[in-house]
């Protein structure tokens, strides 16, 4: 009986199920009934799904009451629910992608509406790129921009931004708008957490960045965080894991090599008789290392450079209602150096937005963003990783023969020819460097902004909003007393006497905005939009430096543990203000012709009183071509639209108080024999004239949409002009008693390219795929003009000269290495030096007046690139997505002259590897000059390289778990990936990552690094 019960059941459930159990079937084609291969129909919440044939014809089984989700690329995704019938024939409509309403300055604009030149990134899920800092998401994105990470710093990682080139002699860096909050710098958005982006737009013309004025002279990035969205709760829970390490580490000459090349180097410069580092029973132990606390063969370079960690958290919480939506989100991302050392870089991130329809008419807007970053690390803190006496100089500036450790567990500082004649010399230890001392750092960003919109009728309304910016710096340094000794236990130097020193600096920034919006339409033929608007924005900076020395312990460091020597302190503060008026009108015919005007004035206290306010209009134009009637048989064209564009904008990122005469009080004056007294002098006049830098910037483009807008083609060409630039070398008689003169609005640059951009959607069978790229070529960056009287500026490195790229590379046109007494005699006298001979360099005698000097110096490298190329790509295939990033510069120099480029240039630094094919009598290199040379190390062509590059930026490959499995766990979604930043970089550089930032010593900076990382996304 048992048995037949179970049965009956069994026989039951399997009828009710087949009863339940269907296959339906139909087809897919588009609004002209053409067949659309590919489609994908999934059944909603199952993993159940099928693509149509190559006839649009599909088949599947279904349950009645299920819903198939039909969506194919470039068209409107429908949701269909299951009925009683078994043929279901789905028509797709065009998506109205050009619908999409995009983020522009103090608004939004519909995408096909647009006149301007900008781009905007959208992302769709939380960012899983292992960037440290939000600017990099930048990176193969956008055209038009370059980023320039020029060292690996935790904390000081950050990249340069230009967009379309540098457009004036003092600071180039866009504007950022962070949840319309400005800033002048990238700090707020480097530290901003990735996975709280939504969107990134780049405005790059003058029509599109006018609005902003003379803060957007150099193009603005807009950012929009991520907002709540009503009848949604969501818990988003993102994280990676990962190591780090150098994208390349340069090759140092072995211990044996640099013996040999050190006293060579002794000889060439001394000849004979000349005292040589190493004796042959040295040398003798160097190769054989029978003597290894005195002769070590230690790689500085693997000793120091190591694979350090990288971890990022990120937790969210969204929600809303039909009157409010909220967003909550806190961050961590923790960053040890690649320098083995006890440096580390701490962050914290805070953020929260409400949106909230208070009245029909009234609605309320709240957004915070924060972060709270802490460092930790040797004495000097960054210093101790960079610069003249950081840890990566140490790498070359420490001879191979020292150990890194003595066997007694001494750090190694000393060889066994320091005592030797030609004595060699101490060094730090650049892992002792790493760990001595104590540096901490805390920095606290607070950005809030609040507002209401208030609708006063029906299409006009009022926007006002008062926003600050918190910034707190706060550091403690401490140096501290301390003996090295040698092998032996001798003491070789010592730091008696221990230092602290503190800063602390306090800035904040203000911002009132109040914007009327209005709009109507006439005879829905013509549309027209108003915006007018009035900001006020002050800021100050407050700081205060101590130090005092002296304390008795090293294990105690604040100002009362007990330290009484060389006290000091010091501080200062400074204010701005800004106030600007600016309009907008937006006018459309029928979405086919297009016209947008704005206007800024602005006022800034940079400026004396006669000449504070400027007046900043832009006008652009667009022609929507598709929309004519004669286009309308053209089906591939999805939408042609032509633009034009042209505006001014102006600059006042200059120091403060130009225009007002400054007093030098660090000036004493003896009164009669003996009595000194503090006076005050005049060393430097004023301009009381001076006034807005001023840019002028045409553009032309085209957006051209095909395939039903699978297929996106953007285009353009853009010119600027700078004029009034500030520069201040003019030449000031001695007699008038000022040793400078204050900036004068008086050079002028021009930059001109072209930029092009491509982008494809589409399905093949179950695989769907997003494909694009672009490219900007810089057809000209010249300096036009230093105004009159205004002469050159030389530094060590570049020049500003009319006629050439701004910064251009300046010195003398290496032409070949001497191979014989007979060429130098035939040659130009070199700097007239006699000493010149066979394998050194021989240099172009440019004025050809006979001799080499200081006036054959000439242009011998751009650092501005030709070409900037970037392309991406993102496959979807079931649960399997991939998405990759890659970036190129073409055609750019840089200048490598400071960590071991130079043949043994003093006596105590390490070259590289590739210096032991140096010139010598055996070995006449056409290629490599002799070391201890004559006139070798100067700036010439000989140090400046091709760093052309093309580089894997970010590659991701996730899984997203099936959705029947998950639910199980009341999971929305689990995604576990891979991924990795920096992977690749194919360039003919060496040693040095081509990426660097430009100047002879920028190779001392701490490697760029690569990043692998695994990580999870999980949505409640």
């Amino acid at each position: 009986m048992k048995n037949f019960y179970l049965i009956f059941s069994t026989l039951l459930f399997i009828s009710v199920c087949a009863f339940g159990q269907k296959t339906i079937s139909g087809s897919v084609s588009d609004d002209n009934g053409i067949p659309l291969p590919n489609a994908s129909i999934e059944v909603e919440n199952s993993d159940k799904g099928t693509v149509t044939d190559m006839d649009g014809n599909y088949s599947l089984e279904v349950d009645e009451g299920d819903f198939i989700i039909v969506s194919y690329i470039g068209f409107q995704t429908q949701r269909i629910e299951i009925t009683d019938l078994t043929t279901y024939d789905v028509r797709m409509s065009s998506e109205e992608d050009l619908d999409e309403v995009v983020v522009v300055g103090y608004g939004t604009q519909k995408k096909k509406n647009l006149t301007g030149s900008l781009e905007t990134v959208t992302f769709d899920d939380p960012v899983n790129q292992p960037v440290t800092n939000s600017g990099q998401l930048l990176y193969g994105r956008f055209s038009g921009v370059q980023l320039t990470q020029g060292s690996g710093n935790p904390g000081a990682d950050g990249s340069s931004i230009t967009i379309r080139g540098i457009g004036t002699f003092g600071d180039s860096t866009p504007l950022v708008v962070i949840d319309n909050i400005q800033y002048d710098d990238l700090q707020a958005f480097n530290n901003l957490a990735p996975q709280d982006i939504e969107s990134i737009t780049v405005l790059k013309d003058a029509s599109a960045s006018a609005i902003y004025g003379a803060r957007g002279a150099n193009g603005v990035i807009l950012v929009e965080t991520r907002r709540g969205k009503e009848g949604v709760f969501k818990i988003q829970y993102n994280t990676h894991y990962g190591f780090q390490e150098p994208t390349v580490v340069p090759n140092f000459l072995n211990a044996p090599d640099y013996a040999m090349l050190m006293n060579e180097k002794f000889l060439n410069e001394d000849g004979p008789g000349a005292f040589l580092r190493y004796n042959q029973e040295q040398l003798q132990a160097i190769n054989d290392g029978s003597m290894p606390d005195q002769f070590a063969n230690t790689n500085w370079a693997d000793a120091i450079l190591q694979r350090a960690t990288i971890v990022n958290h990120n937790l969210s919480i969204t929600g809303g209602t039909k009157k409010s939506s909220y967003r909550f989100s806190m961050g961590y991302m923790g960053q040890d150096a690649i320098i083995r050392s006890n440096f580390r870089n701490d962050r914290y991130n805070l953020s929260f937005n409400i949106t909230s329809d208070v009245k029909d008419w009234l609605r309320f807007t709240s957004v915070t963003n924060s972060f709270w970053r802490t460092i930790e690390g040797p004495t000097g803190g960054q210093d101790a990783l960079t610069g003249d006496n950081g840890i990566i100089f140490g790498m070359q500036r420490t001879a191979p023969t020292i150990p890194l450790f003595y066997s007694n567990g001494e750090y190694g500082i000393v060889d066994g020819a320091w005592r030797n004649v030609n004595n060699s010399l101490p060094t730090q230890n650049p892992l002792r460097r790493g760990f001595l001392g104590e540096f901490q750092s805390d920095q606290i960003n607070i950005s809030h902004r609040a507002g209401f919109v208030i609708k006063l009728a029906e299409n006009l309304e009022f926007d006002t909003s008062g926003s600050a910016n918190i910034i707190y710096n706060r550091s403690s340094d401490f140096n501290p007393t301390f003996v090295l000794r040698d092998w032996e236990g001798n003491p070789v130097t010592r730091n008696d006497l221990n230092t602290l020193r503190n800063s602390t600096n306090l800035a904040y920034r203000l911002l009132n905005e109040n914007i009327l919006r209005y709009s109507f339409e006439v005879d829905d033929k013509n549309n027209f939009d108003f915006l007018l608007g009035h900001s006020l924005m002050f800021f100050r900076s407050d700081n205060f430096n101590a130090r005092l020395s002296g304390f008795p312990t090293n294990n105690l460091f604040q100002f009362n543990a007990g330290g009484i020597v060389d006290p000091a302190v010091g501080g200062g503060a400074f204010e701005e203000t800004w106030q600007s008026f600016f309009a907008r009108v937006n006018y459309n015919y029928d979405e086919k012709y297009l016209l947008e005007f704005n206007i800024r004035r602005d006022g800034s206290s940079k400026f004396g009183p006669g000449n504070r306010y400027g007046n900043f209009p832009s006008a652009s134009a667009g022609w929507r071509i598709s929309q004519e009637d004669f286009m309308e048989d053209v089906d591939f064209i999805s939408d042609l639209k032509f633009r034009a564009s042209w505006g001014l904008s102006g600059n006042d990122r200059i120091g403060n108080f130009i225009f007002a005469q400054n007093y030098n009080p660090s000036l004493d004056y003896v009164i009669g024999l003996d009595s000194q007294v503090t006076g005050v002098a005049l060393t430097g006049l004023a301009n009381p004239f001076i006034q807005w830098e001023q840019t002028e910037q045409y553009n032309i483009g085209m957006d051209l949409y095909l395939l039903n807008n699978r297929l996106e083609i953007i285009a353009d060409y853009f010119s600027r002009n700078s004029s009034d630039i500030l520069y201040d070398n003019f030449p000031v008689p001695s007699t008038i008693g000022v040793t400078n003169l204050a900036a004068r609005n008086s050079a002028s640059m021009i930059n001109r390219g072209l930029e092009f951009g491509a982008n494809l959607r589409g399905q093949m069978g179950e695989v769907k795929y997003s494909v694009g790229g672009n490219f900007t070529k810089f057809f000209i960056n010249e300096v036009t003009s230093l105004g009159p009287g205004g002469e050159e500026t030389i530094s060590n490195q570049d020049i500003i000269r009319v006629g050439e790229p701004f910064g251009a590379y300046f010195g003398w046109q290496a032409d070949g290495i001497f191979q014989d007494l007979s060429e130098v005699a035939a040659h130009p006298s070199q700097f007239e030096n006699p000493l010149t001979g066979p394998g050194d360099i021989r240099y172009v005698d440019v004025n050809g007046d006979g001799v080499i000097d200081q006036d054959d110096r000439t242009v011998i490298g751009d650092p501005n690139p030709d070409w900037l190329i970037n392309f991406n790509a993102s496959f979807e295939y079931k649960n399997f997505d991939l998405s990759m990033l890659l970036q190129g510069v073409i055609g750019i120099d840089r200048l490598f002259m400071g960590n071991g480029n130079l043949p043994m240039p003093d006596n105590r630094s390490n070259s590289l590897d590739y210096w032991i094919n140096r010139w010598t009598p055996e070995n006449p290199s056409t290629t490599l000059p002799r070391v201890g040379g004559q006139n070798n190390t100067i700036v010439s062509s000989f140090y400046v390289e091709d760093s052309s590059f093309i580089r894997l930026q970010n590659l991701e490959l996730g899984y997203s778990l099936p959705k029947s499995l998950i639910e199980r766990f009341k999971l929305d979604k689990f995604r576990v990936f891979v991924g990795g930043q920096n992977m690749l970089t194919f360039t003919n550089l060496d040693n040095f990552d081509p990426e660097g930032g430009r100047g002879r010593q920028s190779n001392r900076n701490v490697p760029i690094y690569k990043i692998y990382t695994v990580g999870l996304n999980a949505n409640f």
